[in-house]
């Protein structure tokens, strides 16, 4: 039970308590609400202050796709063998690799074939890899049953890639069920609509899964690489592109976020915009905005930089094109 009281115009909250050995039997735990406001305000705003290139989990699939990546000196050896390990030392009670708090059919059948290629790739831990196609078969069919607004990004293009590379492999994948036609499907539709000349002058969805597309003119695409070395801040389709290209920006992202997540690395990185912008949306609508008015000028300040930066790269790109 609590009373509330003002003293020196400071809103108080009193606490009413039990105190053992207390002759009188009960006392009165006082603190001050507005210093908890305070203190829970200053808080927010060192974390606010201290977004650098964001924070977000590993993703297995893109880890795979690194861990792929030969030596690009032509040592046969992996180019990033912290990633390799990543694998190894991650795989989850059940065989598979993916998401450990959330079960989806797509995230964990992408991540685990992804997984066992690059094992079998290295030719290293056989028992990992039978484990991860045990899983693969025994829930193959739950693609049927999953929301396709859960699909991950680039699914339907990045799936009938990886399950190709398995045969090659001689890995027992399943194949013909009529789940996978449709995936199929959708992927020779979402091809459709972007042409794959189109796809090579100007940006689009597909730089994010180049990874599983064949046929693609290296020459044309490394000219709507990221300032950063990354294909659309994918490091799956960047490990691709560096396999394809050994191109020394590409090279330069990957070993950035290797070192960064010790080995894993997201879907997506970085992500520094999606979290300036969350921080913002998130205070508009707790309705606490009026506490953090300059930090929300720095987010949407730090977003207009980069928007302008970016248009003026667009600008020069369609210049050249237009030449």
């Amino acid at each position: 039970v609590y009373t509330e009281v003002v003293q020196k115009g400071i809103p108080l909250i009193k606490w009413r308590e039990i105190i053992q050995d207390d002759d009188e039997g009960e006392g009165y735990l006082e603190f001050s609400e507005l210093d908890q406001v305070t203190n829970l305000v200053e808080t927010s705003k060192a974390i606010l202050g201290s977004m650098n290139d964001g924070e977000i989990s590993i993703s297995a699939y893109d880890t795979a796709w690194v861990a792929l990546v030969k030596d690009i000196d032509g040592t046969n050896a992996p180019q990033f063998p912290s990633s390799l390990q990543w694998i190894v030392e991650n795989q989850l009670p059940d065989g598979s690799w993916g998401d450990k708090f959330i079960f989806s059919a797509h995230d964990r059948l992408l991540s685990t074939l992804a997984c066992v290629i690059a094992l079998k790739t290295w030719n290293i831990y056989q028992n990992k890899c039978d484990q991860g196609m045990y899983f693969i078969r025994e829930n193959m069919s739950k693609l049927e049953d999953e929301n396709i607004e859960h699909m991950p990004i680039g699914f339907e293009v990045s799936f009938p890639s990886l399950l190709e590379i398995a045969r090659n492999l001689r890995l027992d994948v399943p194949e013909g069920s009529p789940f996978l036609q449709d995936i199929y499907t959708q992927r020779d539709l979402k091809l459709t609509r972007i042409p794959k000349d189109m796809m090579h002058i100007m940006p689009t969805t597909l730089l994010h899964s180049l990874e599983g597309m064949g046929g693609l003119d290296w020459e044309k695409l490394l000219k709507l690489q990221c300032s950063d070395g990354s294909f659309l801040f994918s490091p799956a389709s960047t490990a691709f592109a560096l396999m394809q290209t050994k191109d020394e920006k590409c090279l330069g992202y990957l070993k950035n976020i290797v070192e960064r997540f010790n080995g894993g690395v997201p879907n997506v990185y970085p992500v520094d915009m999606f979290e300036h912008l969350w921080a913002v949306d998130r205070l508009e609508r707790l309705g606490i905005s009026r506490y953090f008015t300059s930090e929300i000028k720095e987010c949407l300040d730090y977003v207009y930089r980069y928007k302008y930066q970016n248009y003026r790269k667009k600008f020069r790109m369609i210049s050249f094109l237009l030449r």
